[in-house]
């Protein structure tokens, strides 16, 4: 990404339970020009989806309350593209419902995520 450069995505969910992996997350992804919103849970991660503004979202695929299933389904009827970046099985996230070219194994670079992630939304109209 370049200096000044519009970025499509201007706020990025990340639901990760382990503290030391979302901090390099969010780090990676601030440094990027792009807002952060962090959670360990599906449910904040849900009521955040409620009462804020994301325009993306990395997710762990299991964080302290379960697989993040419900978030993707709302990310998915919400228009709004996401990445896994877990330590599960890609099998196991596959069964799910979740293609394999959505998720990347930990440990990841995020900036990478993250321009993977941007290659899915529509660039911002200029009017």
């Amino acid at each position: 990404m370049r200096p000044g450069q519009a970025l499509a995505i201007d706020t990025i969910l990340i639901v990760e339970d382990d503290v030391f992996i979302s901090m390099d997350a969010a780090d990676a992804v601030a440094r990027a020009g792009v807002n952060v919103i962090t959670t360990e849970t599906v449910c904040d991660a849900l009521e955040i989806l409620e009462t804020e503004h994301i325009s993306g979202a990395i997710l762990d695929f299991m964080v302290k309350d379960g697989a993040v299933t419900p978030i993707v389904q709302k990310l998915r009827r919400s228009g709004i593209p996401f990445r896994i970046v877990s330590g599960s099985a890609i099998k196991e996230i596959e069964d799910k419902g979740i293609p394999p070219e959505l998720c990347a194994a930990k440990p990841a670079d995020y900036r990478q995520v993250l321009v993977s992630l941007m290659k899915d939304v529509p660039a911002p109209s200029s009017h």
